[in-house]
């Protein structure tokens, strides 16, 4: 029998209520994205939601709420729950995407934690456009921080998932990953060919590339 846990209740409604369509719990994403979470689990991720000031601010930013996935995962790991969802879909799918490449060490080392919350702004930075990587970094003040590509990918990728909306499709943001030719890593470009993932020098400055940020809780 499982008991019901009245004050995460509470909290998962005062979370909804305050960000509605970009608060995304773990119960949405057991049901839409088909990973499995124990009840203990559920609990712990109640525990750690933000307090009502800090939603709030989450909302005035622009930024959605997701809950972290069951376990930890890589870029990989995320790619391979939906792999249509990304352009380079992997090399079981006739398609090898070039950070499959054990040399992109980026792709299996950085990762989106397990049982915690993830803040990411829908868009790009303000202002952060036709910046270098240097000047985009300067932009960013604590508590916000740059995500690195798992992060940003499980958050885009799980927002179509569970509100069947493409973000970022006309436009692209580095993450604090980087590549083996130490370049950043960004991505961008969501629609139905599916997220690019790639890679850029950090002192181009284009006008469609800006930076992503990120609250973790």
């Amino acid at each position: 029998m499982i008991t019901i846990d009245t004050d995460r209740s509470k909290s998962i409604e005062l979370a909804r209520s305050i960000l509605g369509q970009d608060f995304i719990s773990a119960d949405e994403i057991a049901a839409f994205r088909g990973l499995s979470y124990t009840e203990d689990q559920f609990i712990e991720l109640g525990k750690k939601l933000p307090d009502q000031a800090i939603i709030e601010q989450l909302r005035d930013s622009g930024m959605m709420l997701v809950a972290g996935p069951p376990t930890t995962m890589s870029l990989v790991d995320v790619r391979d729950v939906r792999a249509d969802f990304l352009y380079s879909k992997g090399p079981d799918r006739d398609d090898e995407g070039w950070y499959d490449d054990a040399s992109e060490k980026f792709a299996e080392t950085d990762k989106v934690e397990a049982l915690a919350w993830i803040a990411v702004r829908k868009e790009a930075v303000e202002d952060s456009f036709s910046k270098n990587w240097q000047e985009q970094q300067a932009l960013i003040q604590e508590p916000m921080v740059i995500p690195n590509a798992a992060e940003a990918v499980w958050a885009l990728t799980t927002y179509k998932a569970v509100r069947d909306v493409y973000l970022l499709e006309n436009l692209y943001v580095r993450t604090n990953s980087v590549d083996s030719d130490g370049d950043r890593v960004y991505v961008g470009g969501f629609g139905t060919a599916g997220l690019g993932v790639y890679g850029s020098w950090g002192d181009r400055r284009l006008s469609g590339l800006g930076v992503s940020a990120a609250r973790k809780f």
